[in-house]
């Protein structure tokens, strides 16, 4: 009995991992309003490659490919460069996609809003 409810336990994050990576994948647009104004816009192309989450951002002044994010208690995370090292974290709230960067400039609020294929 014990072992079944431990199979069942650890069966939990993955479903809540495959939860998180199956409603970002698509086209998406984000805006960070607190951001430099070139930081502010993206469009973001998100893909899901033998179980890893993999997204595109571009914009006027930046174009990241192929950028991997790690899940981790329902969570995605990256760090990127744009200038300077940013940590971004994705996740679900009360069916929204939500998010934040890390930046020298403190936590900002990161917003999405899926585009229609």
């Amino acid at each position: 009995m014990a072992g079944f409810f431990l199979l069942c336990m650890s069966a939990i994050p993955m479903q809540v991992a495959q939860g998180i990576k199956s409603k970002v994948v698509g086209k998406w647009e984000i805006s960070v309003p607190d951001a430099p104004v070139e930081f502010q816009k993206f469009t973001a192309t998100v893909k899901v490659k033998d179980g890893e989450v993999f997204i595109d951002f571009k914009n006027d002044d930046v174009d990241l490919k192929d950028r991997k994010f790690t899940e981790k208690d329902g969570k995605l995370t990256a760090t990127l460069y744009v200038g300077e090292s940013v940590q971004i974290v994705i996740w679900e709230e009360k069916d929204e996609i939500k998010g934040t960067a890390e930046t020298s400039m403190g936590k900002l609020a990161i917003k999405f809003k899926k585009i229609p294929n």
